[in-house]
């Protein structure tokens, strides 16, 4: 009998280990954006679906200038695509990203805007950074993006933007797969193209972080929920035949 305990014992040890595998640590500073399939631009809506579940997803993240999100990372091979979700203070907040730099705001950069009234109307714009005024929307907007922010100040962002647009003059990014780039993600909910909230960037570099585009799909399992039932399934099995025998004997 012992020995059927021990083994139901360290089946459950397995599956809370896997089920704890989804949960990345909150220093996590590198990213990879695995292979999977093309979201249509029609999805990029703000909205996280089925879309995003071949993705690679990262929890309790620090986001600058402070404050956790949830983000998603994939690409097709042609386009890359990033979702994040984090809790504002107001309900008009900005967020940025910047591409192949570890410098903030850095003159050979791209970048993603999202929110800001006074470059992205719409709620989007392809963006690259210079000296002043320190933005600029570019001509040719390369990609989509959407943000979406609820009753509770809840920020959703989704970005679709081309590996390689060759839109050399505006310093869209030329990434290719097998490699890691530079990538910075901040935001702000006090003023400067934001309102309402008393979260200001002002002073606070970004994290320096990265992405690294895997050039293989990442294999599919089964998700970690049903392996857990599964493997509760197991051992109750196991220990049922078990008891019947303790019976019959």
């Amino acid at each position: 009998m012992k020995t059927y305990l021990h083994l139901i014992f360290v089946i459950l040890l397995i599956a809370v280990f896997l089920v704890s595998m989804g949960t990345v640590f909150a220093e996590q500073t590198n990213f990879v954006a695995c292979r999977g399939a093309a979201i249509p631009d029609n999805q990029i809506d703000g909205k996280i679906g089925a879309e995003w579940n071949d993705a690679c997803i990262y929890k309790n993240v620090p986001i600058d200038p402070c404050g956790t999100a949830q983000l998603w990372f994939k690409q097709d091979g042609t386009n890359l695509y990033i979702a994040m979700q984090f809790q504002a203070d107001s309900s008009k907040p900005w967020v940025a990203f910047e591409f192949g730099s570890s410098v903030c705001m850095s003159t050979s950069a791209d970048g993603a805007l999202f929110g800001d009234s006074n470059y992205c109307p719409n709620g989007y714009a392809d963006v690259r950074f210079n000296n002043n005024p320190g933005v600029v929307v570019d001509k040719e907007q390369d990609g989509v993006g959407a943000i979406n922010i609820n009753g509770s100040n809840f920020v959703t962002v989704e970005l679709k933007k081309p590996l390689n647009s060759g839109d050399t003059a505006e310093n869209a990014i030329n990434w290719t797969l097998g490699h890691s780039y530079g990538f910075l993600m901040e935001w702000n909910s006090n003023g400067e193209g934001s309102s309402g909230g008393s979260t200001s960037h002002t002073g606070h570099a970004p994290t320096p972080r990265t992405i690294s585009l895997e050039v293989n799909p990442v294999p599919e399992f089964p998700s970690t929920t049903l392996l857990f039932v599964a493997l509760i399934g197991v051992a109750s099995l196991i220990l049922t035949a078990k008891w019947r025998k303790v019976i019959k004997s």
